[in-house]
């Protein structure tokens, strides 16, 4: 015979779910020692480890419970439950699949960065793992199609293009100097490799979603100021 402590380390079951299993009827120990302590019996581990495989498919408590009350099931019954298990780990599967992917994506996209803006770093990593939810509608941007590879090279330049725009607004670098119209330059022949539509600028990007942006206040205050410096010049 096994105490609640040897049955619950022997089948990876927590002692509260074993007293919780004697409380509802669903799994009763045959013997108690003295003090109500319980014994387990070779046919109570059989049990559990029905419970346990009926519960893996999806089955409730309540459902399992009337099930063990048969000694068939119709196949049926079992295979819809293992359809239904099988979706939902498949999900499970592609979401896995996806973060992974974009972790390694957001790991060579900062490969060269010693010091990493966070908001930054947080900006693409949330971009890869929720796009679908929050890209823009076709009507907006009309993004061109990359490999992976061209994705993460694009990522990469847009990463160091905007961490140089971050450090530049921080030291309140003029919108003429030589280094903030090359910025500005840089970017703009990104987009324009990266958009279809020549009517969007920099700005007009980075704005383009008022809430999902990497930007502070003074950032896009200083982005502007070089859009408006280059139309001035042009």
């Amino acid at each position: 015979m096994l105490t609640i402590g040897e049955l619950a380390a022997k089948t990876e079951v927590t002692i509260r779910t074993l007293r919780y299993y004697d409380k509802i009827g669903l799994l009763n120990p045959r013997h108690y020692k003295e003090g109500g302590h319980r014994l387990y019996q070779k046919e109570d581990v059989m049990r559990l480890q029905q419970i346990q495989s009926l519960k893996l498919i999806g089955f409730s408590l309540k459902e399992i419970k009337s099930l063990l009350d048969k000694s068939s099931v119709e196949q049926e019954t079992l295979h819809i439950a293992i359809d239904s298990k099988l979706a939902h780990l498949k999900e499970e599967q592609n979401s896995i699949e996806k973060t992974i992917s974009a972790l390694y994506h957001i790991k060579t996209v900062t490969s060269n960065h010693q010091n990493i803006d966070l908001r930054l770093f947080c900006f693409v990593l949330y971009s890869l793992l929720w796009n679908e939810r929050e890209k823009h509608s076709e009507s907006e941007l009309f993004i061109q199609s990359f490999t992976e590879e061209e994705r993460k090279k694009l990522d990469q330049q847009y990463f160091t293009l905007y961490t140089e725009l971050k450090y530049l607004a921080a030291k309140d670098l003029s919108p003429s100097s030589s280094q903030a119209r090359q910025l500005y330059s840089n970017i703009q022949d990104l987009i324009s490799r990266t958009i279809i539509e020549d009517k969007f600028s920099p700005t007009s990007l980075a704005i383009s979603n008022e809430i999902f942006n990497p930007f502070t206040e003074k950032e896009l205050r200083f982005l502007k100021s070089l859009s408006e410096h280059q139309k001035d010049q042009s």
